[in-house]
């Protein structure tokens, strides 16, 4: 967390939410605290104040793209993928977003872009291809494409390989 600098717990997504406004991931702590303190309007991180709707969410998250920040490219990508803030679901266009924020250094995009190739979610299915950005994303930290790694090697039947990547 950005704040409390505590590690979230696993998964993540349960336990703390993205601030569309500076997009940082706070945890749910914080959150409370800062509600406790009166806070409830506005960001415990960067003070801002709330948005109300999911236009007032897409235009902040839009005035961020347009800066080129890889996370909110990525949470565009994320957007388009599940349709939410009001827009269809498109996933070429999500698979483009996530591929310009990994270009960028997101590693949440890593992660969705290989799940997506992995798997043929909205592209042609290239298993090499989602391992190699797993690997992108492992090797700055992402947890869940380091699982994912070692679930691969598991099929593979290279289990030495699994428990390391899972002992990381």
């Amino acid at each position: 967390c950005p704040i409390c600098f505590d590690l979230i717990e696993l998964p993540m997504v349960n336990h703390s939410t993205i601030k569309v406004c500076c997009m940082k991931r706070v945890c749910d702590g914080c959150i409370l605290a800062a509600r406790l303190r009166g806070m409830n309007d506005r960001c415990p991180f960067c003070r801002t104040p709330h948005p109300d709707d999911d236009a007032s969410i897409l235009a902040m998250v839009q005035k961020r793209v347009s800066k080129g920040d890889s996370r909110a490219i990525a949470y565009l990508g994320d957007s388009y993928y599940y349709g939410s803030l009001g827009l269809k679901k498109d996933l070429p266009r999500a698979i483009e977003l996530w591929t310009e924020a990994a270009e960028l250094g997101s590693i949440d995009a890593h992660y969705e872009l290989g799940r997506a190739y992995y798997t043929g979610d909205g592209v042609e299915e290239d298993k090499p291809r989602g391992i190699r950005h797993w690997q992108q994303a492992a090797m700055k930290g992402h947890v869940e494409s380091r699982h994912n790694l070692g679930a691969v090697e598991i099929d593979n039947g290279h289990y030495e390989l699994t428990v390391r990547h899972w002992m990381i």
